[in-house]
C-alpha cells in the first residue's frame, strides 16, 4: 500500500484525535502505529527505523504528539 502523502505527515493530522481515531486514520493512509508514551509514562523502544511506522504520545487517549520512525 502506498502512504498517504508519499509518508510525508504533519503533527496536526494526528494530533488532538483519540488514540482510536488516530490508529485508523493511520491504517487508512498505510502507516503502522506504536504509542512511545501513555499519561506521561515512557516506553522501552527498539531502536530500528520504519518510514510508514508513527509514533504517538497519548494522554488520556488523546494523542499529543506524533512522529515517524
Amino acid at each position: 500500500m502506498e502512504l498517504r502523502n508519499n509518508g510525508i505527515i504533519s503533527k496536526g493530522e494526528y494530533e488532538n484525535r483519540t488514540l482510536e481515531d488516530a490508529i485508523e486514520y493511520a491504517k487508512l493512509g498505510g502507516f503502522t502505529t506504536r504509542i512511545v508514551e501513555n499519561n506521561g509514562q515512557s516506553f522501552m523502544l527498539t531502536m530500528d527505523l520504519h518510514a510508514d511506522r508513527l509514533n504517538f504520545r497519548v494522554n488520556n487517549n488523546i494523542v499529543i504528539d506524533c512522529y515517524c520512525g
